[in-house]
């Protein structure tokens, strides 16, 4: 307890010794006040420039023989991740709504799907980034379970390639970013991911209104003049506050 105290007021006394501090998000930044003490008037959100691709949606789907629609997942499969809660929920998605959409697992780290879901389960691994945007511009969800991001680049790639997304909403930037965009829907426990899920899947019109959403929101947010024009605001505004 007494390293962990230590480690809060060293953090407190950092946070508060800078010019400013630059953050992905703002619920990264109120983290930051709300944790360690930071000045309100010391964070900025910048974010990070993304830039737009175009990807055929049936590639994937053909190069790998799937038929079905597909929920993609893409990143690091842990814990911290949320992947096994991933493969449980889809598991039990499929058990009860009868409805034939598979799993597509890309990144790195091991995988142990329930028995009933492996039939059912592609697992990519590391994909390419052409591959892995054409893999994302096919599916009809992608859905990111984890709760604990600082900005979710793999969600902001998926609005990019006109794809709606699904996430925890204990994950405060991902909600926001939802919210924020219109693109993407939320869960806090199983019968709101399959209530979301079964109507991503049984309304392209939907799919395609929120994401249509998502890719403006980030072609207008991140994109690079929007990025640096927010990173010389702060540079300007801390310029004069140096400790």
């Amino acid at each position: 307890h007494d390293e962990g105290f230590a480690y809060t007021r060293a953090m407190r006394a950092l946070f508060r010794s800078v010019a400013g501090c630059l953050f992905n998000t703002g619920p990264e930044r109120r983290l930051a006040e709300r944790l360690y003490g930071l000045p309100p008037e010391s964070g900025a959100v910048v974010g990070l420039g993304l830039e737009p691709f175009e990807a055929d949606p049936a590639a994937f789907a053909r190069a790998r023989g799937l038929a079905a629609p597909y929920v993609l997942y893409a990143g690091r499969r842990e814990e911290g991740k949320g992947t096994p809660l991933l493969l449980d929920y889809l598991a039990l998605f499929r058990q009860r709504t009868g409805e034939d959409v598979k799993l597509v697992l890309a990144g790195s780290g091991e995988v142990h799907p329930p028995a009933a879901l492996k039939p059912h389960l592609l697992d990519a691994g590391f994909l390419p980034e052409a591959e892995k945007q054409a893999a994302m511009a096919g599916a009809a969800v992608f859905c990111h379970p984890s709760v604990n991001e600082s900005l979710g680049i793999v969600v902001l790639e998926s609005w990019l390639a006109g794809t709606p997304v699904l996430v925890r909403a204990r994950c405060a930037v991902h909600l926001d970013q939802c919210r924020r965009s219109s693109g993407g829907l939320w869960f806090s426990a199983y019968p709101e991911f399959e209530e979301g899920l079964l109507s991503l899947l049984r309304r392209p019109d939907l799919r395609r209104a929120l994401g249509d959403a998502g890719r403006a929101y980030v072609r207008r947010e991140y994109a690079w003049p929007a990025v640096l024009g927010r990173f010389e605001d702060a540079l300007s505004r801390f310029s004069g506050r140096r400790r």
